[in-house]
């Protein structure tokens, strides 16, 4: 994925997932980039299929993730990688964003902006009730 859309305009190869909640409290976002798709078929019946992807991911701590949570701002140094060996996710699993570089500040030419992007035809759901009235 990531060399498919090297020459090209837009990128659409960038996720994230959310993790696990850490010391403070906060859950862990972890982005990364579409390295490839692979589709694992089971035999026999009934038929099954998963897809899953295979990933190259920033480094979620706070060298290689920044948040500013009160202009609602992601930011991640492309040239750091998370260092575990952790590349398959199941593709339901993630969520897709967009990569913008800062193109006049030459001390941010390692930092991305992360844009998450909705799908279409999928409607999202946070808020879940339990109790139905």
């Amino acid at each position: 994925m990531k060399k498919v859309s090297r020459n090209k305009k837009t990128n659409n190869s960038g996720i994230y997932i959310q993790g696990d909640v850490d010391g403070t409290g906060q859950t862990i976002e972890y982005y990364g980039v579409i390295q490839e798709i692979i589709e694992v078929r089971y035999s026999g019946w009934p038929k099954k299929k998963i897809v899953l992807f295979r990933c190259e991911w920033f480094d979620p701590s706070h060298r290689g993730t920044k948040v500013d949570y009160h202009h609602n701002i992601i930011e991640v140094k492309h040239t750091k990688k998370y260092i575990s060996y952790d590349p398959f996710i199941i593709a339901q699993n993630a969520k897709q964003v967009y990569y913008a570089p800062y193109p006049l500040h030459r001390d941010k030419a390692d930092w991305w902006v992360v844009v998450k992007s909705k799908h279409m035809g999928r409607i999202e759901i946070d808020n879940v009730l339990d109790v139905a009235y």
